[in-house]
């Protein structure tokens, strides 16, 4: 407890360590800034592997959510104890987070670039930011994969479908695959309506670019999923049948939105 007016410690109300802390042994993430190709400042955090696996570069999963009202980046335990990070990165995967434009806490500029076109300019700075990573040495071309959940499992689909020279594999949790069929009072605030903005709605969705699968794609749905309901994954499921892509599919019947 410290004094507003001096910044003086008063009291200790709580110190105690929890032993099991250092049984797992969780390495905080680096904390980086790059710039994307436009030149906008991006904040990213990485998970490097333990010395026993080497030096780099390593094999790469991307961690992302990348939507409105959300910032992974952040200065905080909360970051530290992201445990599949963590559990990557024991393997030997480096893990790599960024917030790329259209999320959270950026100012009305940065985070509106996404007006009327979503997964165009999220998925160019997630790019940009495997390619900065090749650039310092710490990424294996051609190892890349990346796995988000919700708005996170859309920019996944869409970062593997779009940019398959950078992403090989995918894990694609309770995606949203097309805009028209989710909330209305969430998408038309970004997207307008499917009636005002066809073309917008057309490249959004990750229908309109299964053809393009190249790499590994693995979904992921609860089916009793009450808010990205599982008709968006069945939707994509019969784009890929259409295409003739393969692709893996894990169920859970009794799970909902959150992993």
């Amino acid at each position: 407890l410290c004094s507003l007016k001096d910044g003086a410690k008063v009291a200790v109300l709580f110190e105690k360590i929890d032993p099991r802390l250092e049984q797992i042994h969780l390495s905080p993430p680096e904390l980086v800034k790059l710039n994307n190709r436009h030149g906008d400042l991006l904040y990213g955090a990485i998970y490097r592997p333990p010395q026993r696996f080497g030096s780099s570069p390593f094999p790469t999963v991307v961690f992302v959510y990348g939507g409105p009202h959300a910032q992974m980046v952040i200065n905080s335990w909360l970051l530290t104890v992201r445990m599949r990070a963590q559990y990557l990165s024991s393997l030997g995967f480096l893990v790599f987070t960024l917030d790329n434009r259209g999320s959270a806490r950026r100012g009305l500029e940065f985070e509106g670039v996404i007006k009327h076109k979503i997964g165009h300019y999220e998925v160019e700075d997630q790019v940009d930011g495997v390619r900065w990573l090749q650039q310092q040495g710490l990424t294996v071309a051609g190892k890349v994969g990346i796995n988000g959940w919700s708005y996170g499992g859309y920019m996944a689909a869409m970062c593997l479908l779009k940019a398959p020279e950078i992403f090989s594999a995918a894990v694609a949790g309770a995606p949203v695959t097309d805009w028209d069929g989710y909330d209305t009072h969430y998408t038309e605030r970004y997207m307008g309506t499917p009636q005002t903005n066809p073309d917008g709605y057309k490249q959004s969705s990750v229908l309109s670019h299964a053809e393009n699968l190249q790499g590994a794609l693995m979904l992921v749905h609860g089916l009793i999923d009450e808010n990205v309901h599982f008709r968006h994954t069945a939707r994509l499921i019969n784009a890929l049948i259409t295409a003739r892509k393969g692709y893996e599919l894990i169920l859970f019947p009794d799970e909902r939105h959150l992993p």
